[in-house]
């Protein structure tokens, strides 16, 4: 399986999701956002992965491009490669999707 979702999110809006996974004190849970497209997707994107999107792609105020992979791998993990579009620069880790809640 792989996936790929088109996001356009904003310094506020990452810092936004960022403080809800923190509030996350039970277990994971998927975030769902709005892609470029209009689709809402639910996501397994961690603390550490936010932080990197903050300090990586939110330098500027506007909205910037972020791309989100999920691709299976062979030890049934699921890994995220999270890229952003702006200067290429990418943040790759691996989660057990089975961990997320759906809400």
């Amino acid at each position: 399986m792989e996936q790929t979702y088109a996001l356009a999110l904003s310094p506020m809006q990452i810092e936004v999701l960022l403080d809800t996974v923190r509030g996350f004190v039970d277990n994971k849970k998927l975030l769902h956002i709005p892609t470029v497209n209009g689709e809402v997707v639910g996501l397994p994107l961690t603390e550490e992965a936010l932080t990197w999107m903050l300090d990586t792609c939110g330098q500027e105020n506007e909205k910037k491009d972020i791309v989100v992979q999920l691709r299976s791998t062979a030890d049934g993990k699921t890994e995220v490669v999270v890229t952003c579009a702006p200067n290429g620069e990418t943040f790759t880790y691996e989660v057990q999707l089975t961990e997320f809640d759906e809400q």
